[in-house]
């Protein structure tokens, strides 16, 4: 038992010793852990972006507005009055549903001619088509409620009587983009885009690191001092294998999944590009500026590990504390799936991923070029050094 007890003891300091055991055992879950319960802290979601088609534009359709923007589920970020606007908003995610009243809408309940109101609800993000639809359904029928009661009363119908039969308006939801609300449709895309991110970080942190770490970048030194040279031959391998994996999931593996096909397919091709560009230039500055491939690889995986929780892509950013929104904009990820969800399930043009696009590609050649002045200085002190032991 004494043996027992020694090797015990020696393993929990053979542990100790080990930080990068102790990071990952006892700083992970303690990390990971605090960072899923700040995201996913709110028991409910407010504040979700809605739009209002009001065609009639009467006492009663303010009435069914002013409602809407009171639930605390959902906000009215604008109210059209014209139907070619309001679908092209639509059109590109800018919000989970739209709310139609139709152009005779006070006048046909007046009426009693039970007019239809019209419910379109964004089903790329289930999750949150699921909030508002109940939150759009339950205002709703609290109005209808209310206005057919009213009127009932004011025929002289009993109160008893009235409460039992309220249609004022009847009810239509209608679901776009993702209308059979299949989970595994919705969740593939996102899920490819964070694996693929993963894989190319953890590469591309070997880069330079493990020349560093083995001491072989002298062979490379021995070849050329051109800094931006070296850069390019480190890079240009991953894009070119890069090239065949996203080949991989978009011709062979979305379509064996049953996945539908990309509409704008020039569109998310040039988002890729983006994409990539942003997780090179990642990975390559991670991998100068840790010159050690374990500490390199770490500190990617624990940055790449959470980006899809924080990403928006499910749980709304919005519903998520500051610092983590803060966080979750220095990821490449972030700005991926944003523009992904919109050429991927809403068909949308290239300018409404323009934004995304945009931002990457001064994302990848920001870092790609802090990289690069990185390189420049090491190859440079090295280049020193080995001319001072010459001499």
């Amino acid at each position: 038992m004494k043996t027992f007890f020694q090797l015990i003891g020696r393993e929990f300091r053979q542990f100790s010793r080990n930080s990068v055991a102790v990071a990952v055992f006892i700083g992970g879950p303690l990390f990971f852990g605090l960072l899923l319960g700040f995201t996913y802290n709110r028991p409910t979601v407010t504040n979700l972006p809605i739009a209002v088609l009001d065609l009639n534009q009467s006492s009663l359709s303010s009435k069914v507005i002013d409602a809407l923007d009171d639930n605390p589920t959902v906000h009215i970020q604008q109210v059209f009055n014209d139907e070619v606007s309001a679908r092209n908003a639509f059109q590109t995610g800018q919000y989970e549903a739209i709310v139609t009243l139709p152009e005779h809408f006070e006048g046909d309940v007046q009426q009693r001619r039970t007019p239809e109101v019209e419910v379109d609800l964004n089903m790329a993000n289930i999750l949150t088509a699921n909030f508002v639809s109940r939150a759009v359904q339950t205002t709703l029928s609290t109005i209808n409620a209310g206005v057919e009661i009213e009127g009932l009363m004011k025929r002289g119908v009993p109160a008893a009587d009235a409460r039992s039969q309220f249609q004022a308006f009847s009810i239509n939801n209608t679901r776009y983009f993702n209308p059979s609300g299949n989970y595994g449709y919705y969740m593939m895309p996102g899920l490819m885009g964070a694996v693929l991110q993963q894989v190319f970080l953890l590469a591309l942190a070997l880069a330079f690191s493990k020349e560093f770490d083995e001491h072989t970048f002298g062979q490379v030194l021995a070849k050329t001092h051109k800094s931006g040279l070296v850069l390019i031959t480190k890079i240009l391998p991953y894009w070119i294998m890069g090239v065949g994996i996203w080949a991989f999931v978009l011709g062979i593996l979305f379509p064996l999944l049953k996945i539908p096909p990309i509409g704008d397919l020039s569109a998310t091709l040039v988002l890729i590009a983006a994409f990539t560009l942003a997780i090179t230039g990642l990975g390559i500055l991670v991998s100068i500026l840790i010159p050690n491939q374990l500490r390199a690889t770490e500190l990617l995986m624990v940055l790449a590990t959470p980006s899809f929780v924080i990403s928006g892509y499910t749980w709304p950013a919005s519903q998520m504390p500051g610092f983590l929104q803060g966080l979750a904009q220095v990821i490449p990820l972030t700005h991926f799936l944003s523009a992904f969800r919109k050429v991927f399930f809403l068909n949308a043009p290239f300018s409404a991923i323009w934004p995304e696009v945009r931002l990457l590609t001064l994302y990848g050649l920001g870092t790609l070029l802090v990289a690069w002045l990185a390189l420049w200085f090491i190859m440079r002190k090295q280049s020193r050094a080995t001319v001072a032991v010459v001499t």
